[in-house]
């Protein structure tokens, strides 16, 4: 997209929810989103195959920074904001800290001196990691030709201020005074222009359309897990025996499908705790799934049954192809 033409689309988005507290509609990577369960070990995950169709290739790889819950929720944020800013076709957008942490922790996560040095932290690994992460078709329904993205950012920028008090443990000011600081300093404090090649691909493909309400609320595996389990990808098929507009998948727990699903614990059992557990986080959290369920044991193979309610639409979009002026509201 044009430079140009990008300053023109600036003002149709914007990361104010239409009402109080409302839910603030975020984009992201649809490969980098499904391929979360294996960027949380670093990129040490198995295949996923499901009914015959394989959803996750073992290729996802991360080299120079151990991938978290924070460095995903960054990445959505930066791909949130780079739509929010017309999707420039120089691929730079500035934002502050406080803006930035908003949108990754929420309004009601205490904000100050730590958690910019966190969030900080986390650029600077971005800008320094060498990400693969595979492509998949979604007409063929089988993976394509991998997304290889050997640095995400080309450029990142942090304001003295931010910088000296992440490189100072000591300075000098109170947690409290630091806020105060970094408040008052509007957009700028934070900067970045992504790689050429990705921020191209961002502008021609279609992304994934997510509620920032409810990936705040999510963590680690959880997260991870609704972001793979909300992909167009899962081949759900209607459960027949309710009357509701339900759907559902099951996924056997071989050793190399819970390498898929990010989950590493030594025995099944464990692998099942750990599933359940994030499935009950995930099922509070977005209530189109209705269960999210690591059966198996005692002589019978482990297998993990997830139920949701069938979507009334995709949640992949061109974020711009008839865009109404103003921001739209997620509701999945």
């Amino acid at each position: 997209m044009p430079a140009a033409t990008s300053k023109s689309l600036i003002k149709q988005r914007s990361l104010l929810p239409l009402e109080d507290r409302g839910p603030i509609e975020g984009w992201m990577d649809e490969d980098v989103a499904s391929a979360a369960t294996q960027l949380f070990g670093g990129g040490r995950g198995g295949r996923l195959v499901v009914d015959a169709r394989e959803l996750l290739m073992s290729t996802t790889e991360v080299i120079g920074a151990e991938f978290g819950e924070t460095h995903l929720k960054t990445w959505m944020a930066l791909v949130t904001m780079h739509v929010a800013h017309g999707m420039p076709g120089e691929a730079r957008v500035d934002s502050s800290a406080a803006e930035l942490s908003k949108l990754i922790w929420g309004e009601d996560r205490e904000r100050g001196g730590t958690q910019t040095k966190r969030l900080v932290r986390t650029l600077l690994e971005l800008h320094d990691a060498k990400i693969t992460v595979p492509g998949y078709d979604l007409e063929k329904q089988e993976p394509a030709d991998g997304v290889t993205l050997t640095h995400l950012f080309s450029e990142i920028y942090v304001d003295a201020t931010i910088l000296k008090a992440f490189s100072e443990p000591d300075h000098g000011l109170s947690r409290a005074e630091f806020g105060k600081v970094l408040g008052a300093k509007q957009r700028g404090t934070i900067a970045w222009r992504m790689n050429r090649n990705y921020a191209e691909r961002l502008n021609e493909a279609a992304l994934r359309r997510f509620d920032w309400t409810k990936a705040q609320q999510l963590r680690g595996s959880a997260l991870a897990l609704w972001m793979l389990f909300t992909s167009p990808r899962v081949p759900y098929r209607p459960l027949l025996e309710s009357r509701e507009q339900l759907e559902t998948v099951e996924v056997p727990l071989t050793a190399e499908h819970c390498r898929a699903l990010g989950v590493h614990a030594g025995t099944p059992a464990a692998r099942r705790r750990t599933l359940n557990d994030a499935g009950r986080r995930v099922c509070a959290v977005d209530h189109s799934f209705k269960a999210f369920e690591a059966r198996g044991g005692h002589g019978h193979d482990s297998f993990l049954r997830v139920v949701r309610e069938r979507p009334l639409s995709t949640p992949l979009a061109h974020p711009y192809e008839g865009a109404p002026p103003q921001l739209r509201l997620v509701t999945a």
